[in-house]
């Protein structure tokens, strides 16, 4: 079901204007400025911006390209659900958890739309995941990671 959204035309602005956001750091090679329409752009974070102007830079300039980045976070931070929900419960419990988690309404809005949940998803549940070992037994890997 998230694969499905990947192509389809942006439904809102918002999308739109963040890919333009991308669109500008990658033409004028400025990774620090947000800049839209020659002007400043404060509200976001860069994280974002920062992923989709690299596929911009990998695949050119796209609708799928721009979603591509969102869709990977999504499916690694389904892959640190599936290990966190085995390393507490067991595989049974993981795999159901994955189920919910990658057929919830807000993870494929959240995908087609590319808002900052997939980000958020894969980076936070990854670093509780990590943290979680840590705490379990120390391993600089995790630490690293």
């Amino acid at each position: 079901m998230n694969f499905s959204g990947i192509a389809v035309p942006f439904f809102s602005n918002d999308p739109a204007l963040y890919a333009a956001i991308s669109k500008t750091m990658v033409q004028q090679n400025d990774f620090i400025n947000l800049h839209v329409y020659g002007i400043d752009w404060l509200d976001k974070p860069h994280f974002p911006f920062w992923m989709a102007a690299v596929s911009f830079k990998i695949f050119g300039v796209a609708e799928w390209s721009y979603r591509l980045p969102a869709l990977i976070f999504i499916l690694l931070g389904a892959f640190y659900t599936y290990l966190l929900a085995k390393r507490l419960y067991n595989t049974g419990v993981a795999q159901i958890s994955v189920l919910v988690l990658l057929s919830s309404q807000h993870l494929l809005m959240s995908n087609t739309d590319v808002r900052a949940e997939a980000y958020l998803l894969a980076l936070i549940v990854g670093a509780v995941y990590h943290f979680y070992n840590l705490f379990e037994r120390f391993g600089f890997w995790h630490l690293l990671v």
